[in-house]
């Protein structure tokens, strides 16, 4: 059988690969990162004396098994080294006549290079193949030829790095399409196996480009349910709401599954302002919005989430929503500032007036109900 065959054509890019940085920075005493500048792919790893570094520049091509090189472009390179724990030394691959020129030195002497060198060099390259996501989009297709999508999920089941799992993720979502079920798996797997919230995010917003077809959005909202950081939820479903429109009751479903598993009032307000130009509180969306409005603490935080609501065209059922959600807040000024942003129009309904007055009569303050009541009086003329 002839070696398979991965190409370093486009690597990780620099961006994506730095946000996964600052978890390992933290380390007391340790750096880790992996970067790319156009076609050259570093991969570092410094600390307590020891550092180990992986350089692979231009077009540079792996065995089947992502362990040793078996092609090197003119011009191209890859260099293994290593440094400290009673170790000192690097492998260089480089084009030559006809194969790979293999070189390699022990404390900066060249040897021939035996057993324990080759099986350094491996586990190296292994390594970052799988874990760095080295050459993932070669190898992903490589996958998918011989066992499919099935295949390229349990190889991210044996990878260790969430840095690496996503590499092939988007190998994956950006190679050959996959099907609505195919998708739904993807997603699921994401869900389920990825540890880091930034790398997941990473993940989800790539597939959002992908979300065509029955179930995908909603699929792909689900992954994003069991995301620990609300900074990071909120970044994926902010990127949702700008270039998706949430139109099936399942991704809605989804969506707010997410926006309920939220604790920062202040990022559930930013999502729920970043969907406003869908008018989610209207119609079949109502009642799921509202829901997720109710569960935000800040008063403050509420009513601008319900003064967007109302600045924007409501119907009477989402006025008398946006009234009764205003009525549970326990800042009487914040209930004024809401009435204050009742259309005038609206109050010429029964049913708003009356709920209405029900935030009204659930002030304490006399100054606050007294301008509420003006209001009312003025608006109704």
């Amino acid at each position: 059988m002839n070696p398979t065959i991965h190409r370093i054509r486009r690597v990780v890019p620099l961006a994506a690969l730095l946000l996964a940085l600052p978890a390992c920075a933290q380390r007391t005493g340790r750096s880790e990162h992996r970067e790319s500048h156009g076609e050259t792919w570093v991969s570092i790893n410094d600390h307590d004396g020891y550092r180990s570094e992986l350089r692979a520049t231009g077009d540079v091509r792996f065995n089947e098994e992502g362990d040793w090189v078996t092609s090197v472009a003119p011009g191209a390179s890859l260099t293994v080294s290593e440094r400290g724990r009673g170790q000192d030394r690097r492998i260089e691959f480089r084009p030559g006549d006809g194969g790979v020129r293999t070189r390699y030195w022990v404390r900066d002497d060249e040897r021939p290079l035996d057993a324990a060198g080759r099986a350094w060099a491996r586990g190296m390259i292994a390594d970052a193949v799988r874990n760095g996501g080295l050459g993932a989009e070669g190898r992903v297709a490589t996958l998918r030829e011989r066992g499919g999508v099935s295949a390229v999920l349990s190889e991210i089941g044996r990878i260790e790095s969430d840095t690496g799992r996503r590499a092939y993720y988007l190998a994956l979502l950006r190679g050959a399409p996959v099907s609505n079920a195919e998708f739904a798996r993807v997603m699921a797997d994401v869900g389920r196996r990825m540890g880091s919230d930034t790398e997941t995010r990473l993940v989800l917003n790539e597939a959002v480009d992908h979300a065509d077809g029955v179930g995908r959005l909603a699929a792909l909202l689900d992954a994003a349910v069991g995301m620990e950081s609300d900074t990071e939820t909120r970044l994926v479903l902010n990127h949702v709401a700008q270039r998706r429109r949430l139109e099936d009751a399942a991704s809605r479903a989804a969506f707010f599954r997410a926006v309920g598993g939220m604790e920062s009032d202040t990022e559930t307000r930013l999502v729920l302002n970043a969907v406003a130009d869908q008018r989610l509180a209207e119609g079949e969306g109502r009642e799921a919005f509202f829901g997720a409005v109710n569960g935000i603490g800040s008063d403050v935080e509420r009513r601008l989430v319900l003064s967007s609501v109302l600045d924007d065209e409501p119907s009477e059922a989402t006025v008398v929503a946006a009234l009764r959600s205003a009525g549970a807040m326990d800042s009487d000024m914040e209930k004024r500032l809401v009435l204050m942003q009742v259309p005038s129009s609206m109050l010429r309904s029964q049913r708003v007036t009356a709920a209405y007055r029900q935030v009204v009569e659930a002030m304490d303050s006399d100054t606050e109900r007294g301008l509420a009541l003006r209001r009312l009086a003025g608006g109704r003329r």
